[in-house]
C-alpha cells in the first residue's frame, strides 16, 4: 500500500513515498527519484512522516530516522538512528511537538529534538491502533481504531484505557459488524464538517 509524507527542509517542498516493498521515493515537483542511500531499515518501509527536521520511517517493529534536514543521509555519524519496538508499528503522526508511535498493542511518544535527546515515553501498553491508516488528527486530538472501537488519544491516556475513551460506543453493534467484515482500512477527516470517516474494504464483497 502506497503512503506519503511531506517535508520542507530546504527551499523545495518534497513528497516522500513508501510502498512497503522498495526503497522510498521522493518527488520535488519536477523530478521523481528513488532514495538509493536508504538502508535496509528504510527499504520496504510502510509508514513515513516528517518530524523535528528528520524523516521517520516505520518498517515492521523498527522506527528509523534520517539525519537532520536531510532525506538522503541515514548515517549514524550525521545524526540518523533507529529505535526498535516490541510490536509492529501501525501508525505515525507528528502532533504538538511530539511524534506519536502506534503499534497494534501500545502507544508511545517520542520527545526531544535530535538523536542527542530523543526519548521514547509510553502512553499505554494495553491499547494500540489495530489497523494502519486509521490514525487521524481531528478537533485538536488524535482518533484511531482500537480493539474495542474508535478512540481518542487524550481520553485513552487520561482514563488509563477504560471504555470511557471509546467514542464509537453509541454505534458499537454497527462498528463491530463493520470491523468484522472489513479486511483493510483507510480514513479521512472532513475538516469543514469536523468528521472522521472510516472506510473498510473486503475483496469478497
Amino acid at each position: 500500500k502506497v503512503r506519503f509524507a511531506k517535508h520542507h527542509f530546504g527551499s523545495d517542498k518534497i513528497l516522500i513515498i513508501v510502498d512497503g516493498d522498495d526503497k522510498p521515493y521522493k518527488f520535488d515537483g519536477s523530478t521523481f527519484s528513488q532514495i538509493t542511500t536508504a538502508t535496509s531499515d528504510q527499504d520496504g518501509a510502510e509508514h513515513a512522516v516528517a518530524h523535528k527536521n528528520h524523516l521517520f520511517f516505520a518498517k515492521d517493529t523498527t522506527l528509523s530516522f534520517s539525519a537532520p534536514f536531510s532525506d538522503t543521509d541515514f548515517t549514524a555519524a550525521s545524526g540518523a538512528g533507529t529505535i526498535v519496538f516490541d510490536n509492529a508499528i501501525t501508525g505515525l503522526i507528528s502532533f504538538r511537538e511530539q511524534l506519536i508511535i502506534f503499534t497494534e498493542k501500545t502507544i508511545h511518544l517520542l520527545v526531544g529534538n535530535s538523536i542527542a535527546d530523543f526519548q521514547v515515553q509510553p502512553v499505554t501498553r494495553d491499547i494500540g491502533a489495530v489497523q494502519p491508516d486509521t490514525v487521524q488528527e481531528i478537533g485538536g486530538d488524535i482518533m484511531f481504531l482500537g480493539p474495542d472501537g474508535l478512540r481518542l488519544l487524550s481520553a485513552t491516556e487520561r482514563n488509563n484505557d477504560f471504555g470511557l475513551a471509546v467514542v464509537s460506543k453509541m454505534i458499537q453493534p454497527t462498528m463491530t459488524q463493520f470491523v468484522g467484515q472489513s479486511t483493510s482500512y483507510s480514513s479521512v477527516v472532513s475538516r469543514e464538517k469536523s468528521q472522521y470517516r472510516l472506510l473498510g474494504f473486503n475483496a469478497s464483497y
